[in-house]
């Protein structure tokens, strides 16, 4: 059985990083094959592996240890670009490594501003998520984009949560959280203790502790799990600044950002009146990404943006 290749590029937010492909020009049959196949951290693609004269990948996809980030991806966005709306209008679907689909993913979202502007020149587009339609724009030299994130929600419901009223600072499966949905849901634990500090949050063993919140039953759907530390509550004169980590669902392990998890753990600090004001700095392992939760109305995230490299991957890997 022969099968064609697919171009497709990388992006990067913030360490967070996706395969992309042109949905309008490119039929991917098996999309959740697709994914699972060239996102693997072991095994999938890898930007050595691509001839940098050719744009050509290797025909094998192997080859030897890449720079740490490069083999495989947080997800593969499938995106078509509508020129014939003001602004121009993308629709994004994320398939991630396990081969289901996210209804929501803010530096993915963010990527597909980068994207669209390569392909359009253009710096305003609406992208079309299935969490809704969400308004993005990139910065002049196209280095950062902004997405508006949608009105961050602890609402049982719709979370969703089984159970009538809010979760709010409860233990849960060994951590203290807080369930919010900001386009996916979440579980955002504090923990006492910056980067700096042994006992601080990059002593947690995330792959330990998260798995059993994220499968916990009173997540029906399952829950990306974020650790959260305050650095500076926003008392002063700047932003008030926090350290993350998450375990996402649908990776099923520690990414290097999130970006609707940096608005989840911004909002919850709010909830819980652990900062001041409605902006702030997060800082999870790939990067820092500002957010703002207003009282009312829209999250926002800005941050960077990368273009890693161009090639094509068989469109029905074995």
């Amino acid at each position: 059985m022969s099968t064609h290749a697919v171009p497709i590029e990388k992006y990067h937010g913030t360490g967070n990083d996706f395969l992309v492909v042109d949905a309008t020009a490119e039929s991917v049959g098996d999309r959740a094959r697709f994914a699972r196949a060239h996102c693997d951290r072991e095994t999938g693609v890898n930007g050595a592996d691509f001839d940098a004269d050719r744009g050509a990948a290797a025909a094998s996809g192997t080859g030897g240890d890449a720079p740490a980030g490069h083999r495989g991806a947080d997800g593969v966005l499938f995106l078509s670009i509508e020129e014939r709306f003001d602004p121009t209008r993308v629709v994004m679907t994320l398939v991630q490594p396990d081969g289901s689909t996210a209804t929501m993913c803010g530096n993915g979202a963010r990527v597909v501003a980068r994207w669209a502007h390569d392909r359009t020149g253009d710096r305003e587009f609406m992208i079309d998520t299935q969490a809704g339609t969400r308004r993005a724009s990139v910065n002049a030299d196209a280095t950062a984009a902004t997405i508006e994130m949608g009105e961050p929600t602890f609402d049982p419901r719709r979370v969703p949560v089984a159970r009538d009223e809010p979760l709010i600072d409860e233990p849960v499966a060994g951590l203290t959280v807080t369930a919010v949905n900001t386009g996916v849901p979440h579980a955002v634990a504090f923990v006492d203790g910056g980067r700096d500090e042994s006992e601080g949050i990059d002593a947690v063993d995330l792959d330990a502790v998260a798995p059993p919140v994220r499968s916990a039953d009173v997540f029906p759907e399952g829950a990306n799990v974020n650790l959260a530390a305050v650095v500076d509550d926003g008392s002063g004169d700047g932003p008030a600044v926090l350290d993350q980590r998450t375990f996402e669902r649908g990776v099923e392990g520690e990414t290097r950002s999130c970006g609707t998890g940096a608005v989840a753990v911004v909002a919850t600090a709010r909830r819980l009146g652990l900062i001041d004001g409605e902006s702030a700095v997060s800082r999870p392992p790939g990067g820092e990404l500002e957010i703002t939760v207003p009282d009312a109305g829209h999250a926002t995230l800005t941050g960077p943006v990368a273009h890693e490299f161009t090639g094509s991957l068989p469109a029905d890997p074995r």
